[in-house]
């Protein structure tokens, strides 16, 4: 039964339009994706040379024992911002005399095929054939490897039930990220040290491979626990829609309705966002784009590298600017031919769209500000690049979005789903995160730090002032191309 489950999946895809169209584009991504895998592959046959590099005289084992609970913690972060549910269409199965219980088989096998689980297997074990067999025996190795791969398979069974109970509770989400950035910083002020339970758990697996068992039972539990949730729902509450908080939210926004035409198009594409899988899970990213300044800002290395952090700068202070703008028309793809024959007019549906790109970049901003912990350098390099997100990376990708003519299926979830990319996208990025960088560099070099973040900035400012004309701008590119771009949209996958 499994194997007619996998012909089904497997004749859905290939027989899709959009995989046919896409052939050339899936094998770009796949090649990226093959070089991404292959840098993953060379950091683990050099992980215990790194590791002793970065903590001098200890142990490559000891200091991996220490870390590796932040791998799964962040790894198990990024599963629930990027890895969709292993969802299938049941309906067409459920009047057959198909067990349920088969039906979340098939869902729990399908969900070990995530990116994610394949990971240890380039990252660990490398370091366990080398590093782990010449220090200890190879079969406590393989029990040290084996622990670390059910460790991955519990976070992955364990995101099933916990991506199908909080996903549409922000508050939930809020509460994970918070949790997990205090107990980042109880181990940091060693108040409360989880690298010393994780160190503790793998001394214990050397000397007694019995502690296998452990995630091994866990992962079980979440199996069971998964299969007995399926059972129950049957994923039906997909397909019966239900008010979620998301859309409370979006009602207590009416007061938007207050600004004229551009506030009713702000309200409806807001409610866009948070009803749909595809749109919302650019607002889960959102914690990822304020954050990923502390990969580089707490180094040494990075403080004088200063052309590097405008790169940074420009995606702290505008992550969901670049994210939510690249597919700024193809957002409504699936209604856009009623966009085009209502009576809405195109200089207010652009200016709508300037706004939701505008107004959230500049709230989300101020949660950037605390980076100014780290000297006040990077203070006036991201306040820069927040003036440059706002007055010409804005403009730029309302100009762009004319260029997007593929469609987008807003309820499925991002995660290896390439509706709506295209060439351009890709291009596109060079301009947004790339030009900023290119622009402060030679200026900071002949001129100093202040005349190039006066650069940066002052290039934002000018962009604000004439605002209005690049919106224009905007416009006109979409008269010109706006049936193209229906026709594009009304190719369905």
């Amino acid at each position: 039964m499994i194997k007619w489950f996998i012909q089904h999946q497997w004749k859905q895809e290939i027989r899709s339009s959009i995989w046919q169209k896409n052939v050339a584009l899936n094998i770009i991504i796949g090649f990226f994706m093959l070089i991404m895998l292959l840098y993953v592959l060379m950091l683990g046959l050099f992980l215990d040379k790194v590791l002793e590099e970065v903590v001098k005289n200890v142990n490559a084992d000891i200091t991996l024992s220490k870390i590796i609970i932040y791998y799964f913690i962040i790894g198990f972060m990024m599963r629930f911002f990027l890895q969709s549910l292993p969802a299938m269409e049941i309906i067409p199965y459920l009047h057959l005399r198909i067990k349920r219980r088969t039906i979340g088989w098939f869902m729990i096998f399908k969900s070990l095929t995530s990116f994610f689980n394949f990971v240890p297997f380039l990252l660990f074990l490398p370091f366990a054939l080398g590093y782990m067999t010449e220090e200890f025996s190879g079969f406590q190795a393989f029990i040290w490897f084996l622990s670390v791969f059910l460790f991955e398979l519990t976070a992955n069974f364990k995101l099933i039930y916990f991506k199908r109970k909080f996903t549409l509770n922000p508050k939930i989400i809020l509460l994970l990220i918070s949790a997990i950035a205090l107990l980042g910083i109880l181990d940091r002020y060693d108040l409360f040290s989880v690298s010393d339970i994780s160190l503790w758990y793998f001394t214990q697996l050397q000397s007694n491979w019995l502690w296998v068992l452990l995630p091994l039972f866990s992962a079980l539990s979440f199996v069971f626990w998964n299969l007995s949730l399926i059972h129950k729902n049957s994923y039906l509450d997909d397909l019966s829609p239900k008010k979620t908080e998301g859309e409370n939210i979006s009602a207590k926004l009416n007061l938007l309705q207050n600004f004229g035409k551009t506030g009713e198009l702000v309200l409806g594409e807001i409610k866009l966002i948070l009803r749909n899988k595809r749109s919302k899970s650019v607002v889960f990213l959102i914690p990822f784009f304020l954050l990923y300044g502390l990969f580089f800002y707490p180094q040494d290395a990075y403080k004088d590298m200063l052309g590097f952090l405008v790169f940074v700068g420009i995606f702290v202070t505008g992550g969901f600017l670049i994210a939510y703008g690249q597919y700024l028309l193809a957002w409504e793809s699936s209604h856009f031919d009623l966009i085009l024959s209502s009576n809405i007019g195109i200089q207010d549906y652009f200016k709508a769209k300037y706004f939701l790109l505008v107004i959230p970049t500049l709230i989300l901003y101020f949660f950037t500000i605390p980076y100014l912990y780290f000297g006040m350098k990077i203070f006036w390099v991201n306040f820069a690049s927040l003036f440059y997100n706002l007055g010409v990376n804005a403009p730029l990708l309302l100009y762009m979005a004319s260029f997007n003519k593929k469609r987008m299926d807003l309820s499925k979830g991002a995660m290896m789903n390439y509706q709506g990319v295209g060439a351009n996208n890709f291009v596109l990025v060079i301009p947004l995160l790339a030009v900023p960088a290119l622009i402060y560099w030679p200026v900071s070099a002949f001129f100093g730090f202040v005349p190039a973040v006066l650069t940066l900035g002052g290039l934002g400012v000018i962009g604000l002032l004439f605002n209005q004309s690049l919106i224009k701008l905007a416009v006109n590119n979409f008269r010109k191309k706006r049936y193209a771009i229906a026709e594009g949209y009304r190719q369905k996958g």
